[in-house]
């Protein structure tokens, strides 16, 4: 290989690792403690976006999620995975809000974290899972930990600001 064919072909590398790199996600939430007694129930709420300027128009997107953290001081993830079909908020950016309860006063279950992988559909039928990283079962995992203040409120509603919430990439192969 020759000093030249060896520039070029780095350079290929490098712009095809940065394309792979244009996706975008973030993520941030609140909790709420209902009720205003101790612990009765907390509820989260999350919003995601995915940002992509190399995706043609017409491109659809779609949230697939579930719940994770700790039964019994046991580990789980995934749980009540559900499919949601997510909208354009702004050019190349799609945006959702999920709601789950965390954890309730009667078990001694309670979520930490939303686990998550972006679906995209591309116009020509193409399909591929943003999950930030290659591995074969890899997935997003949002941490609720990282919540600021938890207001509690007598009628549901959510109070207070959303929180930046740490967005890992989970390698599962």
């Amino acid at each position: 290989m020759t000093f030249f064919s060896r520039k070029v072909l780095s350079l290929l590398v490098f712009l095809m690792a940065s394309s792979a790199t244009a996706a975008e996600t973030w993520v941030q939430g609140r909790k709420v403690l209902h009720a205003c007694v101790y612990a009765h129930s907390y509820e989260a709420e999350v919003n995601l976006s995915y940002r992509n300027h190399d995706l043609p128009w017409g491109t659809s997107v779609f949230l697939i999620y579930g719940w994770g953290g700790q039964n019994n001081f046991v580990p789980y993830d995934w749980e009540n995975e559900q499919t949601l079909e997510v909208f354009a908020s702004a050019p190349w950016t799609w945006s959702t809000t999920v709601h789950g309860i965390t954890s309730t006063r009667t078990t001694p279950k309670w979520a930490e974290h939303l686990d998550f992988v972006w679906k995209v559909v591309l116009p020509n039928g193409h399909v591929f899972y943003e999950k930030g990283n290659h591995s074969t079962w890899g997935y997003y995992a949002a941490n609720l930990n990282t919540v600021g203040e938890i207001p509690c409120t007598s009628d549901g509603n959510f109070v207070g600001p959303t929180y930046p919430l740490t967005v890992t990439s989970v390698e599962k192969w």
